[in-house]
């Protein structure tokens, strides 16, 4: 079965080559999470400005009401096109802080699956806790050539913590020297990835 056979395969890697392993995926997952990081903390730093902005325009427009320099309707028209915006932030920035959060734990998803794998060491069948603990989804992609028996069918398994494992193409083998390369599924695999 293709998914136990890739399972076998990612995880021997992971056991034997633990140090090109969590290189090959850091390099992976690192250029993509890391741009997604830096822009959510752009993004975080724009909101506290904001909120300091805000604190700082409140500040003054509080002073100028109680030194009557603006009345208090004045005060509550201007004051009130600000509030909106400041309740935005005030939610936004703790919403936005546990999505950086949750991004951070993403990327050191690695040590997590090294872990797993130098737990099950000799995996015979697929069993529900097995694609409970590795598997986040499979993926499979229509054939090269529809209605065919015999076009090839590409399968894409995305482990917990660590993603895609690539297809046993050369860039694999070469940064991860995977013991087994990933197939492309053939003809007769289908029939088997029930």
């Amino acid at each position: 079965m293709i998914v136990l056979e890739d399972l076998r395969r990612v995880t021997s890697a992971a056991r034997e080559h633990p140090e090109k392993f969590a290189a090959y995926i850091g390099s992976k997952q690192s250029a993509e999470l890391q741009r997604e990081i830096r822009r959510q903390e752009k993004e975080l730093a724009a909101m506290r400005k904001r909120k300091a902005e805000l604190d700082a325009i409140f500040k003054k427009l509080y002073e100028d009401s109680v030194l009557g320099r603006i009345t208090t309707e004045q005060f509550q028209m201007l004051s009130g096109s600000y509030t909106e915006e400041q309740n935005l932030i005030t939610v936004g920035i703790p919403q936005k802080e546990s999505e950086i959060q949750r991004l951070r734990e993403t990327a050191i998803g690695t040590d997590s699956f090294l872990d797993k794998a130098k737990r099950y060491t000799d995996i015979t069948e697929l069993t529900p806790e097995l694609l409970r603990l590795f598997i986040e989804k499979i993926v499979v992609h229509e054939k090269e050539v529809k209605w065919s028996k015999h076009a090839p069918q590409t399968v894409e398994i995305y482990y917990n913590g660590i993603g895609y494992v690539g297809s046993g193409q050369q860039d694999v083998e070469e940064t991860m020297e995977a013991p087994e390369p990933l197939q492309t599924q053939e003809t007769e695999e289908p029939r088997q990835a029930s």
